[in-house]
């Protein structure tokens, strides 16, 4: 048996808005026969989980999204004071 690493999903990190996005790659780790492709088992598992992250990342960034409206009908002072 060989491990091996298959990547699911990446996503970005910051530590505030004014950061940078920093993206990381997640992995899950397989093990498989050497020279052979995966079972569909473990196929199946990596499907699942990038399907969840996928699910996660949307609902984040539609979170950010709805966010930013409600920050549109503040004043402009407190809009700079959020970018500065």
């Amino acid at each position: 048996m060989v491990e091996r690493y298959q990547m699911v999903a990446c996503i970005g990190l910051r530590k505030s808005e004014s950061d940078e996005m920093v993206t990381v790659p997640l992995y899950v780790k397989v093990r498989v026969e050497e020279g052979s492709p995966l079972p569909a088992e473990q196929e199946d598992m990596i499907h699942r989980i990038s399907e969840c992250m996928m699910r996660r990342y949307e609902q984040q960034l539609a979170d950010f999204i709805k966010n930013k409206r409600k920050g549109e009908g503040k004043n402009e002072q407190d809009r700079t004071r959020k970018t500065v």
